[in-house]
């Protein structure tokens, strides 16, 4: 049995229009004050210009999310002067819930980020792949929101696992979240430094900035049951096309290889020799041999 592991590249190479530049486009237009305030906050772009902001991709949003300018934060907050008689005793639940409201991004990006997925029409849009079609008893993960898979190629959805969830199942928000625990447990570490010494600001923001984190931690954990349809399947090959496999989302891979009994043939279709070398990384880390991956460009896959 054949498996499919589909990304981003996908849709993209289908004519859609679903990186990130493209849902930046959609928040410029329909909420600018939340994309400026947003990208101002958490330095969501590396240093250049639209060229280089066309190119950043989605794990490297969701690395960013971390990123955030933590020092500065915490060191603004400690200096805002609340002009209270009492001075700043007594006011860590009042600061707590002054920078939740100034800090509480992400809820609403992953609101955004649904209303954008539904405005991406995948009607009429053409076959590219020859190699995947519903009668060739293959499974299918995608990384992907859209029903490409379903719509266009008529795949039934009993093979089809979305494993950060669809529109057309009517799943919640996006999943989107970074990976990094060292910086979940940094700020706790100042958090508990400040209650040793009762500094009562720089406890609110730290318990601001400690929640920010757990909310925009991507818990793949929570996901990894929905590969149980893996189980007890007899799948000697597992094709890669458009994801990099980079980010937080390297741990299913890991995994699928162990379900797989670590035997199965891995193709990797790749779209840039970077890609290449990423994937083929990213694979050995994840404890596939060598002698099991082969590769090949991705217009090797998309052949119509």
């Amino acid at each position: 049995m054949q498996l499919f592991i589909i990304g981003n590249g996908f849709d993209l190479a289908h004519g859609l229009p679903t990186r990130y530049w493209d849902f930046r486009k959609y928040l410029n237009q329909m909420y600018p004050e939340f994309l400026d305030s947003f990208e101002e906050e958490y330095h969501i772009y590396p240093s250049g210009g639209d060229e280089a902001k066309k190119s950043m991709l989605w794990n490297d949003l969701e690395t960013n999310l971390a990123n955030i300018a933590e020092e500065v934060i915490i060191e603004q907050a400690v200096s805002i002067d609340m002009g209270l008689e009492s001075g700043d005793v007594g006011i860590e639940d009042t600061l707590y819930y002054h920078f939740r409201d100034k800090y509480e991004y992400i809820a609403l990006l992953a609101k955004y980020m649904k209303q954008w997925v539904r405005t991406i029409r995948i009607r009429d849009l053409p076959v590219k792949t020859s190699l995947i079609k519903n009668n060739n008893g293959a499974l299918y993960i995608t990384f992907n929101y859209t029903a490409v898979l379903e719509r266009i190629y008529g795949i039934d959805e009993d093979k089809v696992i979305h494993i950060h969830g669809s529109l057309r199942q009517r799943d919640g928000d996006p999943i989107l979240g970074h990976g990094n625990k060292d910086k979940i447990e940094g700020i706790r570490q100042k958090r508990y430094k400040a209650e040793e010494v009762f500094y009562e600001k720089e406890i609110s923001i730290c318990r601001v900035i400690e929640d920010y984190y757990n909310h925009t931690y991507k818990d793949i954990s929570r996901y990894m049951p929905k590969l149980s349809l893996l189980s007890n399947k007899d799948i000697y090959e597992i094709s890669i096309i458009g994801h990099s496999l980079a980010g937080v989302d390297i741990p299913y891979f890991s995994n699928i290889d162990m379900m797989t009994n670590r035997a199965a043939k891995w193709n990797v279709y790749y779209y840039s020799c970077t890609d290449k070398l990423q994937i083929i990384d990213s694979l050995i880390e994840c404890g596939v041999d060598m002698e099991r991956i082969n590769n090949q460009h991705s217009q090797k896959f998309f052949d119509l």
